[in-house]
């Protein structure tokens, strides 16, 4: 391996990193309320639309490129607002001249200022499905994901939908946003978005910074295979640290199921103890706030 890929390789492994560490661990939190398990489709469901709708409508690639730079600006606005670690204006003004050097600037400047800028976009997408899938379909989404993805460049079809987005990236006016790409790597937008959901599920300080400095170290190592197989499924690390991650993830399930529930019961006890009650002779006493009955409907 070249200095030149092993850098490539390195880069994109330490985005892939910081992808799962940014996140707050209340990013997002609004969209709890639409939580189902039918989110989870989506995360397959993304590698399919990129694999077989590119496939069987080649139009699609360059469609799929102008949404990405269309969308990609106004998701890390997101990102820097409501997702990512740290003081807001300072995000809005680093975002801000990352989009100036893409569009600016020229060689490895701009290919790194849009990858940064792709990976911020992922990372909000991801971070709002692991707010929309319940604790017990993270796991399965994501290895569903993965093994889908495997099955496909293995059988030789992801890589022809791959060829046919490079040609339209090639051919696309200003810088692109659909993948990450450094030098002679890139990385493609599901495997970003499936880091943010990661991260977004690991709503705990200590547990996402293991699991960013575990996936970028699996990146890095698996990126070391590229000379051989020229295409890997950039999913695999990723699913592995799910599957690595998984008692931590039911763990801060539970913790932020449990915070849910106190909350539903306080408010009940609240409203209770502010509701106004009419004395007359017939009528019984009432049970006091803490009796039984309360907590065990809690």
């Amino acid at each position: 391996m070249t200095v030149h890929r092993l850098v490539a390789v390195v880069v994109l492994a330490m985005l892939e990193g910081g992808v799962v560490a940014l996140p707050r661990p209340d990013a997002l939190g609004q969209l709890g309320k639409l939580r189902s398990p039918l989110w989870a489709i989506l995360l397959p469901g993304s590698i399919l639309v990129g694999t077989f709708g590119v496939i069987a409508w080649p139009s699609m690639a360059p469609a799929l490129v102008i949404l990405a730079a269309a969308a990609t600006p106004l998701l890390t606005a997101i990102a820097m607002v409501a997702v990512t670690r740290g003081p807001r204006a300072l995000l809005l003004v680093t975002a801000s001249a990352l989009a100036v050097l893409a569009v600016a600037a020229a060689g490895w400047t701009a290919q790194l200022s849009a990858t940064l800028l792709t990976g911020l976009g992922c990372m909000t997408l991801g971070v709002a499905l692991a707010r929309l899938v319940p604790g017990r379909w993270v796991l399965a989404g994501a290895i569903c994901m993965c093994i889908l993805d495997v099955g496909l460049l293995t059988q030789g079809v992801g890589h022809a939908s791959t060829v046919l987005m490079n040609h339209a990236t090639a051919h696309a006016h200003g810088p692109t946003f659909d993948r990450a790409r450094f030098g002679p790597v890139a990385t493609d937008y599901p495997d970003l978005v499936l880091a943010g959901f990661l991260g977004g599920s690991l709503a705990n300080d200590r547990i996402q910074r293991r699991a960013a400095l575990l996936l970028t170290a699996l990146a890095t190592a698996y990126g070391m295979l590229l000379p051989i197989a020229h295409t890997l499924p950039a999913t695999v690390p990723i699913a592995a640290v799910f599957i690595l991650c998984r008692p931590e993830l039911g763990t801060v399930h539970h913790r932020a199921s449990s915070r849910l529930r106190d909350a539903a019961v306080s408010t009940l006890v609240v409203f209770r103890q502010q509701r106004p009650v009419a004395v007359t002779e017939q009528s019984q006493p009432l049970a006091p706030t803490g009796a039984p009955c309360c907590n065990q409907e809690a």
